[in-house]
């Protein structure tokens, strides 16, 4: 009997493997993702270690290829500042979509986020993909993204029983309190004024 050995294996983003990272986000998305409303609650905060996660191809040390990438944000919701996740970007190699790499990345963050005790995951992203894991639009159940010019991609996924309904309100930026369009304000330098 022939073993059959998977395309590729999922396992925790290392520090060392953080540029490898930024280049398949570079890769998959552009420069474009940071002027996208989702990457205002990312400025100045470190992505969850524990739910960081990638997918490599191969199984030869110093040979494999990054292909999948997954990373969660601590944000604030509402006026009582609930924490919650902002998952995000999902990133696979355009050459592997459609091997089960998200799937996969997803399932098992998703997983280890509901045992590290969070209750609440949102995303800005495709509907009917998100879906398949308990993604529903977030707008309905009261979350506002500060921002966002396609509030219908907002997505909202509880990890808890009874969370949607208790929890609603605009997301915020972990370290100010502030929706994140209001820090980005509060950050831009004063103009002076022309003298005449």
């Amino acid at each position: 009997m022939k073993l059959i050995k998977p395309e590729f294996q999922i396992k925790p983003e290392t520090a060392a493997q953080a540029g490898a990272v930024e280049r398949l986000y570079d890769d998959v998305f552009g420069p474009a993702r940071f002027h996208k409303a989702s990457y205002q609650f990312r400025d100045g905060v470190a992505p969850v270690k524990e739910l960081s996660w990638i997918a490599l191809e191969g199984d030869r040390p110093g040979k494999d290829r990054l292909v999948g990438v997954i990373r969660y944000w601590p944000i604030l919701v509402g006026e009582t500042g609930h924490p919650a996740l902002l998952l995000g970007p999902l990133a696979i190699a355009p050459d592997k979509a459609g091997k089960g790499i998200g799937r996969a990345l997803m399932f098992k963050t998703l997983e280890l986020a509901a045992q590290l005790g969070h209750d609440l995951v949102l995303l800005v992203g495709d509907v009917d993909y998100y879906k398949r894991f308990g993604f529903v639009p977030a707008t309905p159940h009261g979350f506002v993204m500060p921002g966002e010019t396609r509030p219908d991609r907002l997505q909202v996924a509880p990890l808890k029983d009874n969370v949607l309904g208790k929890i609603a309100g605009e997301l915020r930026h972990l370290h100010s309190g502030l929706p994140a369009v209001a820090l980005k304000a509060a950050k831009r330098p004063a103009r002076r004024a022309r003298a005449r």
